[in-house]
């Protein structure tokens, strides 16, 4: 297990850490396999530890709205086992992905061992929360392209000195990350690549310099 390695959990003490790898879960999930739905009882905290998820909300006519996009060391789950409330959104795995989860009664000991975790964690959901700020100025306030952009910087992973888009990141999934509609942002992505913010190479995207300065 790796949870030293996460810094929600770097500061337990020895036997803490101890007792969460006796009671952690591992489990690898298929691609396309889903943890967590909408308004299930929040009853495990989930560690991704390899492969890509997403978290997203899904309306009655099938339409997606994206709230993030998850990488290995991220985690979700942690509001339920605050605030006792159903799951608030849909968690998918986008690859074949394995993930870490704790029962609620062993996180929650966590927490209470753990003073510095707690802090941990209530800066996570601040950033959690003016990202979700953000998320809802640039719906209301910018345009398509400006939301693509953000949502590019966003999802980037850095590979040397580059920022590379994620190849299982599909326009659809940006589109329901942006609010528009797929056609839009292929017709965006032209635009970017060639106002030269972003360079395409058959499946993999490149943002430049341009972009992120």
């Amino acid at each position: 297990m790796f949870f030293k390695d996460i810094p929600l959990f770097a500061d337990l003490s020895e036997s803490d850490h101890d007792l969460l790898l006796q009671v952690a879960v591992r489990g690898t999930y298929p691609r396309h396999a889903i943890l967590v739905r909408e308004g299930d009882p929040g009853d495990r905290f989930y560690l991704l530890r390899k492969g890509m998820a997403k978290v997203y909300l899904e309306a009655s006519n099938g339409r997606e709205v994206i709230l993030a996009i998850l990488g290995p060391g991220d985690f979700f789950g942690e509001m339920a086992m605050i605030d006792q409330e159903p799951c608030s959104a849909n968690v998918m795995a986008l690859e074949e992905s394995e993930f870490v989860s704790i029962g609620k009664a062993e996180f929650q000991k966590a927490i209470n061992t753990s003073p510095k975790m707690a802090i941990t964690l209530l800066k996570v959901l601040c950033r959690r929360l003016r990202e979700a700020d953000q998320q809802i100025e640039s719906l209301a306030l910018k345009d398509v392209q400006a939301r693509v952009e953000q949502a590019l910087r966003a999802i980037a992973e850095p590979e040397g000195d580059q920022l590379i888009i994620p190849a299982l990141i599909t326009h659809r999934d940006i589109a329901a990350m942006v609010g528009a509609s797929r056609e839009m942002v292929t017709r965006v992505f032209r635009v970017l690549e060639a106002s030269g913010i972003i360079r395409v190479d058959g499946r993999r995207t490149t943002l430049t310099r341009a972009a992120h300065t």
